[in-house]
């Protein structure tokens, strides 16, 4: 049998995945615009240089995006774009509001334009294992953790109040009796 499979949906070859800001059916508003336009355009002069006004929006929506394959993390901007080798990858910063970031060797950081945090799933398919996902056991896993590290850290907090009060009160007793 020369057909390989796997169960492991991460490993499994997923193909690129395209991650974009906007939906590209906002389209049809920047549609909408041409056509709220078009009487005023066609008054004629110079009024037909309003149908420009769409193309921005229509630009920005068609090449804002982040590819993710198995060789590199690509972010097409409004104007330029940026490719990262996995090999250059150190980190995925995950930040609470926005966009996932790459974080490079150099501490360099690229916002991936697309992916939020629910979408790092896709990015460990499409990134063909270089990626690698946390399975919900090792997340509750984590959780438990940090709730007894922070259980240890209140812990600690009550026992030095408790030390500095009794430190305290033994200082004020040595200046009763002097």
């Amino acid at each position: 049998m020369s057909e390989q499979t796997t169960d492991d949906p991460v490993t499994a070859a997923a193909g690129p995945a395209t991650f974009r800001p906007v939906p590209l059916v906002a389209l049809v508003a920047v549609g909408f615009v041409v056509i709220g336009i078009s009487p005023i355009a066609f008054q004629g002069g110079a009024w037909f240089l309003l149908f420009l006004l769409p193309l921005a929006p229509a630009w920005w929506l068609l090449r804002t995006r982040t590819i993710v394959d198995g060789t590199s993390l690509r972010v097409l901007s409004a104007f330029g774009s940026r490719r990262v080798t996995w090999d250059e990858l150190a980190t995925l910063r995950v930040a609470e509001r926005g966009w996932v970031r790459a974080v490079e060797a150099d501490d360099q950081e690229v916002a991936l334009v697309g992916v939020r945090p629910r979408d790092l799933g896709r990015v460990a398919r499409a990134s063909e294992g270089r990626i690698d996902m946390p399975t919900p056991e090792e997340v509750a896993e984590a959780r438990e953790h940090q709730r007894e590290l922070e259980a240890t850290r209140m812990r600690i907090a009550r026992l030095r109040e408790r030390q500095e009060s009794e430190q305290e009160s033994t200082s004020e007793e040595g200046d009763d009796r002097a």
